[in-house]
């Protein structure tokens, strides 16, 4: 009896371990800065509503005589571990914060409510059920109380203690209880950030919150991958479960808020790439549930963070060979909610596909389906479900098309001018935001070429910068053909396979075809900028002896920055953007012009080019020896 009692108590305290390390904070590089806090948001009331005012004043008040010397024994019966004792301790402290009677500061001006919070919180460990029991509900009336204020790290606290209770717990009720109070916090949470006059801390609480579960969200699963009832599965779901939950019920203030947009960016966005890749249908479930709603409520924001997430997750498993059957299927009906609102398509469409500098997102999701529905391979692991599979891929298609009919339904409906955009007119949907002014990189040669496309409106169609925002385009019919763009992207495309395969003939093809200008400067540009180049075609037109190929290799190398870099290091950053070809007298001629190119900005290292261009021939000819 004595070994079988040892065994649990290791059982279950290695349990409590391990769910400690997860809910700790991990060793990670340098965090982004946290966004300042210090007054509402410009939608909210400068002063602040009766409410919120009184809310604050709690931390400012006298405790109520008597309160912190009751409390005293109470602390004490908590700290004896002695479940019994606790059980009535931690109910009786329920009670003084159901009342009110928790509030001001205690000796050394610490908030008395921190003081009770981090009492009941110490509890945790106990592995009896009904003190457990008792430290949630102790820890939902506190949170959720409207005279007690736990804000910033004490609500952390109670969000991380209620999280631990569930993942260590092994009975369901208490699992259960656990998770419907975490819910209920986090509803309390985020609906006093939504309320008139939310003051600077309801804005911080919920960034707080929502922060330290992507956080959670991203903890990577162990190799082997977990059996379903393992603490680090369920505490990766319960997370992901609440970020949907945050994400679907949220309000204006959320989803308006530049914090908690720049918070979506940086964190959530992140966490839902490196889960959208998972084998653990639950997981990958999730994760595209929560993908639809940011679509549904943050599309105006995430352009750039779209196009990854339908590049990189769901694009590549539907055309992977090596995704399973389940992962496609959930794809495939996360796609079918998507394409069932007409205006997104259009919006998918002129934002990417008709984007210069964008990857074809409807048109691979459109071939991806295709070629899903007329495979041979096998998908899943039985005929039935592979047939199934193939049925979602051509519902999915038939349904793309009955959006498109009913955005040209409701275009002739409502006529020239109305909320709906004519199709030679940008739609208000992705790449329009009022607070984004018309900022984008400089178009490439390529791009500026032709007067019936991009090159007369002068941008390309929401171009977004590094940081993720959009580009807003002022477009109508005279400025901004979007068929002859997306005509141009297609152009360039086949400019792009043609140089590939022969490099002279595809810069031919792009010059005739596509206004690429006929400069060694535009030329240069096209190589240094386009995306999709065989880095071995681009060194073997580099490398070309005519007038022309060097005249584009001398601009090409002077539109390359080797200032302030050693030599090694300079001479690495030259040979990234393309491959050295292998005749001699084409290495001659790039080692040649890049010793000028250094020496001309590091004055002094060499005492002339000659030298510096000897030492960079040596270096190639010795690796290419080794």
């Amino acid at each position: 009896g004595a070994e079988a009692a040892a065994a649990v108590e290791a059982e279950e305290g290695g349990a409590g371990a391990e769910a400690a390390a997860i809910l700790s904070p991990a060793p990670s590089g340098r965090e982004p800065a946290t966004p300042s806090f210090s007054s509402p948001d410009h939608d909210a009331d400068p002063d602040g509503t009766a409410a919120a005012a009184a809310r604050m004043a709690l931390d400012d008040v006298a405790p109520v005589p008597g309160t912190d010397r009751y409390f005293v024994p109470l602390r004490l019966a908590c700290e004896s571990k002695l479940p019994r004792i606790m059980e009535v301790s931690l109910h009786c402290i329920q009670k003084i914060i159901a009342y009110g009677y928790v509030r001001g500061k205690v000796a050394g001006e610490k908030p008395f409510v921190d003081v009770v919070m981090e009492t009941i919180c110490s509890c945790k460990d106990e592995e009896d059920k009904e003190v457990q029991l008792q430290i949630v509900q102790a820890v939902n009336t506190a949170v959720t109380s409207a005279v007690t204020a736990v804000h910033d790290t004490t609500l952390l606290l109670a969000v991380k203690t209620c999280f631990y209770i569930y993942l260590v717990s092994k009975n369901g009720t208490i699992q259960k209880t656990a998770n419907a109070t975490l819910t209920q916090m986090l509803d309390v949470v985020f609906a006093r950030l939504e309320s008139p006059g939310a003051s600077s801390m309801a804005q911080k609480d919920a960034f707080l919150v929502f922060r330290s579960l992507c956080k959670l969200s991203m903890k990577p699963l162990p190799e082997p991958l977990p059996a379903d009832d393992s603490i680090e599965l369920r505490s990766k779901l319960l997370s992901l479960q609440l970020l949907y939950s945050i994400i679907a019920s949220s309000g204006e203030r959320f989803r308006g808020g530049e914090k908690f947009v720049w918070a979506i960016r940086q964190y959530l966005c992140l966490s839902l790439l490196k889960n959208g890749v998972s084998p653990i249908p639950a997981i990958l479930q999730l994760s595209l549930d929560i993908f639809v709603t940011l679509i549904k409520y943050f599309k105006a924001h995430l352009k750039s963070e779209i196009g990854v997430f339908f590049s990189n997750i769901l694009l590549r498993i539907l055309e992977s060979s090596n995704s399973s059957g389940p992962q496609k299927r959930l794809t495939i009906q996360a796609l079918r909610v998507l394409v069932a609102e007409p205006q997104l398509m259009v919006d998918l469409f002129l934002n990417y596909d008709c984007d210069l500098e964008g990857k074809g997102i409807f048109t691979s999701m459109c071939d991806g389906l295709s070629r899903l529905t007329l495979t041979l391979q096998a998908l899943s692991e039985t005929t039935e479900q592979d047939a199934q599979l193939k049925q979602l891929a051509l519902e999915t298609l038939v349904a793309i098309a009955d959006s498109m009919v009913a955005w040209e339904r409701d275009v002739k409906a409502e006529g020239a001018g109305a909320a709906v955009t004519p199709v030679g007119q940008r739609p208000p949907s992705i790449a329009d935001s009022s607070s984004v002014s018309m900022v984008g990189p400089e178009p490439s040669p390529v791009h500026r070429g032709g007067g019936e496309a991009a090159g007369e409106a002068g941008q390309s169609p929401g171009g977004g910068e590094a940081g993720g925002e959009v580009t807003a385009v002022v477009a109508s019919r005279e400025s901004v053909d979007f068929e002859a763009m997306f005509h141009r992207k297609h152009e360039v495309h086949e400019g792009v396979i043609k140089f590939n395969m022969k490099p002279k003939r595809g810069i031919r093809y792009l010059r005739e075809v596509c206004g690429l200008e006929d400069t060694p400067q535009a030329v240069a540009r096209f190589l240094r900028e386009t995306d999709g180049l065989d880095k071995r075609a681009v060194g073997d037109y580099l490398g070309e002896g005519e007038d022309f190929c060097k005249q584009v290799l001398y601009a090409y190398v002077d539109s390359i920055d080797f200032a302030n870099l050693t030599f090694d290091q300079a001479l690495r950053r030259f040979l990234t953007h393309f491959w050295l070809p292998g005749e001699a007298q084409k290495i001659d001629r790039m080692m040649e012009k890049f010793a000028e190119r250094y020496c001309s900005q590091n004055e002094g290292v060499f005492a002339n080019a000659d030298t510096a261009y000897v030492l960079a021939y040596s270096l190639i000819m010795l690796n290419t020896d080794a």
